[in-house]
Formats: C-alpha cells, structure tokens, sequence
C-alpha cells in the first residue's frame, strides 16, 4: 500500500503499460478497452459503486445527475462499460444467457407518482421492443372450425356506419351485427343502413349518451354475449380533441382488424389456441407519446378491485387504445357479470380522460389476463413506420416462437430493479416469471448454487433429497434446477450433464432437464408452467416460491404446494431486523408448504413452532463417501476445529478465544497437538494467537474423511436447533467431540463421547478443550473404535419417505385448474416484493 501511494507518474505509467500488456496478451483488445474503462472510473469517481448502461441515458441519466453529481453520473457510465467488455474483472456474464440480454425488453418509466398536472405516469416498452405479429400471415392461415361470432358496434356517427360494415364484409362465414347509438333518429339511420345485411342476423338498440361506445358495446349489448364465442367490437370513431395527428385513427384501427379477407383469416386463426381472449391493433404511432393512466388510475383500480384484482402503477400499461379489437366472450365474463350500467357512467360532456368509459378501456387485458387468457397484437407493415417490430409469421409454429417477444403480461411484474434500500438483502432480488405452454408437470430446485466448491452442507443435502424425488416422480415429471446467488461455474455444468443449460428469458420451455443460471437477473423471465412445484432450500428461496405460485394461480388457477427443505431455523441467523423478519414470515405459508425437515431435533423444534400442511425430517446418516473412506488407523495428537469466521451460528470467535487460553495455560501438552481448521477458507491471521494451528479451508470429503481417521479430538458449535453434521461425524469416528446444547438440542443423546460445555463462554469451553486432550492423549498411536450412534426419538410416521411426498406431488399435478369462463379468483398482480 505503501509503494501505491508514493509511486511517481513514471512508475505509474509503467505499471499501468504492464497490466496492460498481461491483458492484451491473456483476454485481447476488447478486454484491455474494458480495462481501461475501470482506470478511468478509478480516476474520475471510484472503482466500485452503481452501473449505468449508455442505453438508459436518456431514461435515468437526469435523474442520476441531479442526485448523484456528475463525477459519479461519469463513474456509473464508465463502470457499466468496464463490465460489458472486461467480463473476467466486471460483472461476469454467462455465455448461456445471451438471448435474456439480446431479448431484454427495455422501459420507459418512473417512480414518480403523478406528473405535476396530476396523470399517473405508466410502464411502457420502448418503441423499438414493442412487438406485433404482421398481417395477413404470410402462409394461408385459416381457422381450424368455425365458430359463433358477433360484430358489436356503437354509432354515434351513424353517416360513419357504412365503411365498418363494409369492412365487416372480410369476415368469412356469418356475422352477427348488434349496433347502437344514441338516439331514436339516429336508430332510423343506423336501420336503414344496415337493411341490406345479409351475412346474419341484425340488432339495433338505443343506448343512454353516458360512457361513450365502451359503456353501449358491453352493457348495452351484455346479454347478447352468452350466445356467442368471439366478438368484435367497433365503433364509428372520430376523434374531434386529436387534430389532423389522429384523423387517420378510425381507418387505422378498421384496416388491421378488417383490412381484407386475408387479414380476418389470420386473426381468426389464432383463436384456434383457447388461451387467446383478445387481438387488438399495434398503438397508431401519433399515440405512442401520451400511452398512459391519465386520470383513470384510481378509477381503474377500484374497477379491478371488485373483480378480485389489485394492480400498482409499476406493472406495464397495455391496452387497446382506441377500444376496438376482437374478443373471446369468456375472457370477458368477469366484467360483464360485474353489475354496472349505464348510470354508473358519467354524463357526456366531451370529456377526453378521467371517466369510467376510459379506466374500463385501460383495463381490458388485465380483466381478460385475470381468467388465465393471453392477448396478441397485430399491424400492417405498410400502415406502421417501425418495420423491424413485426413479426412475419411464415407458418403457425412461428405464432408461438413470436408469442414470447408480443404477449408481455399486463398483470405480471417486469421491474428487476434491485433498489438501494435493499442492497442489505441482496439474496431477494426479484424473479420474473412468464407463463410456459408446456402442460407437462416440473419440480423446480431452487438454490443459491451448484458450483463443486460451493456445494456441501446444506445443499449437498438439497441436491441429494431433490434427486431422490426426482426418481420416485419418475417420467412422469420433468426437472429444472434454477440457480439463484451464483454464476454457474463450467465445473457445474459438466457435473450436471444430464441438464440442459437454459437461459434465464422466456422460452418455448421444452427441456425435459433444464439448468437456469438466473443470478444474471435484469431483463430476465423463469418460464412458468401450469403444474410447476417448487422446491425452496433456504429463505429467500421459499420466499420465491411463494411468488411464483402467486404468478403460476393468476396464469393458470388452482393451487399448489411447495416444498420447503427447512435446515435450521433461519431467522436465528440474524439480529432482530428485515432479514430475520423475511425468514420468519417463510414459515406461515403452512397450507402451502411440505415441510421436510433436516434432523429429528430440527423437526421437533419446527413442527411446534409453527404448522404445516405436511412435515417429515430426514435423520443423520454419516455421509457415504466418508463411510467408505473409513479406516482403522493410529491416532496422532490431532485437534479437527469446524471454523467458519463468515458463519455467527458457528461462534468461530469463541472457539478462537478458547484455544489461546487452553494453549496459554497448558503450553507444554499443547504443543504436542495440531489444530487444524475445516470448513471455510480464510486467512490464518484470524486464528492469531492460536499456535499449532492451520486453515484447511472446504476440504474435499476424501480429506476430510483422512482426519477423521487420525484425529483425536473435535471442536464444532452450532448456535441453532439444527445439530449440524460436522459434531455428529467427528463422534461417529471416535473423537473426543464439543459442541453446545441448544433449546431442543442435545447431542450427547446421540453420542457418549459428545460433551457440551454448561456455559457457551471462552473460560468454559477451553476448560472442556483441556479435558478432552486430556482424556485421548494416551491414545496417541492406537487404533479407536468407531461409536455406535442412537437416534434421538421421533414419530416413524413422520420419516422422510420421498414415495409419500411423491404421491402428493402427483395428487397435486392432478387436481383441477379453474377453469376459463367459470369465475374470476382472487390475486395480487405485482410480486415485486422484498
């Protein structure tokens, strides 16, 4: 540190060539630039802080300005740069993961709550991410059968009525006409001009002049509906408060709905799938700019509210602007079946925003989304100017290819933002969802890794147990293991050969064995299937799959459980505090939750505490590679220490300040005997003054198992419930073992040759360490028996038998969804939580 700061510019050029050359050498030019990147943030702000893409310029750029300064604006700039093209020293980036960073959808939007003139602002994609499907199909699209279809439209400008019923005539097979205005002269007209209809039957009505064309086509017309499976809904719109901007509207609307034959083919052939409730037209372009609530907000949310839907400004804002677009009846239902009419709508007084008539218009796919429907749009290439946002769709299987980029779920939350307040609990950062077609059911494991060096202990067991599900499930099942805190590392995915690497983006979900590295969040979809089961192995990680089945009963209905592989009692892990309180919340979700429950003493302890739709423990068995590696071999003066300084429940700092005093008071047989740490590497500084002692880091089981063979004598606390391996292996093998006692926890039920300190204090513990090296000195040099383990008493019933919880699995696959069009079901729309 000392050369650092009193090095000269010279030396500082030439230590900067050099690191230069090794980059340009090792990784290349685009590494080096990276590189280069960094220094220049070292120079103008700092070398760590907050990463803006170039791309969000425009969007966060005068924000972060204003906030921030603008040596940590040219920082955040310049940092994100560094990342993108210095991978190795930046953020790393997973090569799997190239199609979330090439189909990420980008938005506009802010957190703002209203605009000073008092609009609520809206989430919207970016122009150039805001797909549609191009029609007429370029193949010859037809619809598979037939089906029952109404035009239903209002006139108010009944001299309009003649061109919608001319392009009503490109609906291939009868059609149905219900039309309405607003007055008994105007129903002569509008009589009159409909004379002449020949492809079905014609209804006219008079409606009140209250809710403009949204309130006549769905409650003027609402017991029409049942007769029918799809609709159209038009109207002879002009649009007198838009200027020469929006003249062209109405004709734009009518041409990509009914623009020719060819057109009503191709969306009438999408109906074939039955999730589809609505096709609308891509916005008219001259819109684009003013797609938001406006003055309708309050109005829509208390509209949703009484059909069991809560929203929050932060979920995208889509909608058929201009309220004509083509329907499944059933999608519908929840409003229809609402009891609104016409005096609920306000009189008409040339309002342009701010009435029930709008908020119903900006609602339409959140109330079609809430049934379990999907929603499409559609344009002409040669009707909207942003070419490359249409999708040409050659053949059907192109409609589900295209799917994943058009239908972006209105009522799903899409803000991976990851918000400062937060960065203490960085392990919740959210997961987003998009809903899969796959109807095959899947049990997902979701764990903070799968690197080889990560993974022991808990997720060992995690790993273990998942896959002894897997194989009870059977063919009947598929697997994914999702990755949540953790690059997957190349190792990973050579030991996971039998998965798929996948991205972390929406897919067309095919995989039988998928393998998700989602700690590369931003822009990113878990793909969600109907029969998805989750299965949590840590807090946080049930707190997602609490979410997701939130996100997976909006998408498909039902319920279904998941699986909670509890390994202590998690909220002990912190101070009284956000995290400890997250944690705790995990365990309430009890008809929701299989609990499985690591060791008998856990269980216990859990089971009492809180409820749960079923619980089972999984008792201690020594780990088979380690039973293997078993041998009878001399003792040496050996002190095996479980040390992990970035673990509390561990107390390594007690175990420590034992160690001295022991040492310090007992010097001569002390310095008889090696101590060596397991179970984390950490710099052996941490362990000073403790003498005789070295840090093993994470051995490899083979040498773990080696130690156990020659030790004597083990030290390993576990300040929890859950008893933990390592006390439990080292008396196994033979060794003198403290621990601690803990309410609901005594190891020495277990073993005879485990003892427990009366007080977790330094004095008492190194007074238990003294005894111990006491009593198995003598043994130095011979052979040890092995001990003979007793299991603590437990309900036989309650044992974990992955048969049992494979029958509930599938039980639960097989009960019912709720089915579309029967009644609307109770959700929270944004799972966007902490």
């Amino acid at each position: 540190m000392t050369s650092r700061k009193s090095e000269n510019r010279l030396q500082w050029a030439r230590r900067h060539l050099r690191n230069g050359y090794i980059i340009l050498s090792t990784r290349g030019v685009v590494a080096l630039y990276g590189a280069a990147m960094r220094e220049l943030a070292k120079l103008i702000d700092s070398p760590v802080g907050v990463f803006l893409a170039p791309r969000d310029l425009l969007r966060d750029g005068p924000r972060f300005l204003r906030e921030q300064g603008v040596r940590a604006a040219c920082g955040a700039v310049l940092r994100q740069i560094a990342a993108q093209y210095d991978p190795p020293l930046g953020r790393r980036r997973n090569p799997i993961n190239d199609p979330l960073r090439q189909a990420a959808i980008s938005y506009y939007y802010t957190y703002e709550l209203t605009k000073p003139d008092g609009v609520v602002p809206s989430r919207r994609p970016v122009n150039e991410m805001d797909f549609a499907l191009e029609t007429p199909f370029a193949y010859d699209a037809a619809p598979e059968r037939a089906r029952s279809i109404v035009a239903i439209v209002h006139a108010f400008y009944p001299d309009v009525l003649p061109l919608v019923l001319e392009k009503l005539r490109n609906v291939p097979g009868p059609l149905d006409l219900c039309v309405s205005t607003d007055t008994e002269e105007k129903k002569r007209a509008v009589d009159e001009v409909c004379a002449d209809w020949r492809k079905g039957k014609v209804l006219t009505r008079v409606c009140p002049n209250r809710g403009r064309d949204i309130a006549a086509k769905f409650f003027g017309f609402r017991d029409v509906y049942a007769d029918y499976e799809l609709f159209i809904h038009l109207h002879t719109k002009r649009s007198p408060h838009g200027g020469e901007a929006l003249a062209r509207w109405r004709d734009y609307l009518l041409d990509n709905l009914l623009g020719s034959e060819a057109i009503v083919r191709s969306i009438l052939s999408l109906f074939d799938d039955p999730r589809l409730g609505v096709v609308f037209p891509q916005h008219l372009f001259e819109l684009r700019g003013i797609l938001n609530w406006g003055y309708d907000y309050d109005l829509a949310r208390r509209l949703l509210k009484r059909i069991n839907v809560e929203i929050d400004k932060n979920l995208t804002l889509e909608f058929p602007s201009g309220s004509m677009f083509w329907g499944r009846t059933a999608a519908f239902r929840p409003l229809l079946d609402l009891e609104l009419d016409f005096d609920d709508f306000a009189q008409e007084s040339g309002q342009v925003d701010g009435t029930l008539a709008h908020a119903i218009e900006r609602s339409v796919l959140m109330i079609a989304e809430s049934r379990g429907f999907e929603w499409l749009k559609v344009a002409q290439r040669d009707l909207y100017p942003m070419g490359h946002t249409l999708l040409p769709v050659q053949g059907r299987e192109d409609v589900a290819k295209h799917r994943l980029k058009v239908f972006q779920p209105a009522l799903a939350c899409v803000d991976s933002n990851f918000h400062p307040f937060a960065t203490l609990i960085a392990e919740t950062r959210p997961l987003l969802s998009y809903p899969s077609r796959n109807e095959r059911p899947r049990l997902t494991l979701l764990t903070p890794t799968v690197n080889p060096q990560q993974t022991f202990g808990g997720i060992a067991t995690a790993m273990k147990l998942f896959s002894r599900l897997l194989t009870e499930l059977g063919d009947a099942f598929d697997a994914r293991i999702v990755v949540t805190d953790a690059d997957i590392e190349p190792e990973a995915y050579a030991a996971l050969s039998d998965y798929t690497p996948v991205p972390y983006a929406a897919s067309l979900d095919v995989e039988t064995a998928a393998l998700v590295d989602a700690n590369e969040r931003e822009g990113g979809r878990l793909n969600l299937r109907a029969n998805e089961i989750f299965f949590a192995t840590a807090w946080w990680t049930a707190e997602f799959a609490l979410a997701m089945e939130r996100e997976r009963a909006r998408y498909f209905g039902g319920a279904r459980p998941f699986i909670y592989l509890i390994q202590d009692d998690e909220p002990n892990f912190y101070g009284r505090g956000a995290k400890s309180c997250l944690a705790e919340a995990t365990y309430h979700y009890g008809d929701q939750t299989i609990a499985i429950v690591n060791s008998e003493e856990l269980f216990s302890v859990m089971t009492e505490k809180y409820r749960f739709r079923h619980a089972y423990y999984v008792p201690y068995e020594l780990n088979e590679r380690i039973r293997e590696r078993r041998a009878n071999l001399p003792r040496e003066p050996i002190m095996l220490v479980y040390g992990r300084p970035a673990v509390a429940r561990n107390a390594f700092e007690l175990i420590c300040a034992a160690l001295v005093i022991w040492q310090q008071r007992d010097p001569i047989r002390a310095s008889r005997w090696s101590i060596v740490f397991l179970g984390e590497d950490f710099p052996d500084s941490l362990i000073y003054p403790v003498q005789n002692a070295t840090v093993g880091g994470k051995a490899r089981l083979e040498d773990y198992a080696d130690y156990l063979n020659r030790a004597l004598v083990g030290v390993s606390l576990m300040v929890s419930s859950h008893p933990s391996y390592p006390p439990l292996e080292m008396a196994e093998a033979g060794l003198a073992t403290i621990s601690n006692a803990f309410p609901g926890k005594d190891l020495r039920r277990r073993f005879d040759n485990i003892v427990a300190p009366a007080r977790l204090d330094p004095l008492s513990l190194a007074d238990s360490i003294e005894d111990a090296v006491g009593r198995m000195e003598p043994l130095v040099g011979a052979v040890v028996a092995r001990q003979r383990h007793t299991a603590p008493s437990a309900d036989a019933t309650r044992l974990f038998d992955p048969y049992a919880v494979a029958c509930e699995l599938r039980r639960a696959a097989a009960s019912p969804l709720v089915s579309r069009g029967e009644r609307s079901r109770s959700i929270s729309a944004s799972t966007c939580e902490i």
